[in-house]
């Protein structure tokens, strides 16, 4: 039972593979079992220690699909390996993230996904009220459907989306136009990535 303490309380990084999918779902339902037993015979303490473990590696799985939904590199760019994690709710709100990073003639580019976190809803405040995000220097436009808002700070650039308000895609780059966000975020399966 120790492990299962362990993974709850940490980040849980990287992609899986199959094999480490097909165990993680051999220890969900292991926890399922161990949960409601422990429900059963009156052991709350040790039935809430079991579900939160499941719903730690059930995030770990979202992440790892996640990370599956960023765009391949667009032309004449290069990508690095997607970068993912799903953060336990005692520890760290819950939610899951994912990140990969392209690169271009000397500038960079990369994109970030967190979904479900509770820490999301300040950042909502801002997209249900444009007039707040002009006041911050942003500038708001439409990409497939979403609300984005975009700024230029010298070399650095900067997009962001909130999808289905539990999602924020944020698209950060140096060195690189307006154009190459948005021509990134165009790529993205945001239909996908809500259903996830």
């Amino acid at each position: 039972m120790n492990k299962h303490w362990l993974w709850a309380a940490i980040l849980v990084p990287g992609m899986l593979l199959a094999d480490e999918i097909e165990d993680t779902h051999a220890e969900i339902k292991q926890a399922i079992t161990a949960g409601t037993e422990a429900y059963q015979a009156g052991e709350l303490s040790q039935a809430v220690t079991q579900f939160d473990y499941v719903s730690t590696l059930v995030r770990q799985l979202q992440a790892g699909e996640l990370g599956n939904l960023f765009p391949e590199p667009l032309s004449g760019w290069k990508a690095d390996e997607v970068e993912s994690q799903a953060g336990s709710t005692a520890f760290f709100g819950g939610g899951i993230n994912a990140s990969r990073s392209y690169r271009k003639d000397g500038g960079q580019l990369e994109i970030s996904i967190t979904k479900d976190s509770p820490l999301l809803q300040t950042m909502g405040m801002l997209f249900t009220n444009p007039s707040m995000a002009t006041m911050g220097g942003y500038k708001v436009k439409r990409i497939k459907g979403q609300t984005a808002m975009i700024k230029s700070e010298g070399n650095s650039q900067e997009l962001q989306m909130m999808v289905a308000n539990s999602i924020l895609i944020q698209i950060t780059g140096r060195g690189i136009n307006e154009n190459d966000l948005k021509a990134y975020a165009e790529a993205l399966d945001i239909e996908a990535i809500t259903k996830l």
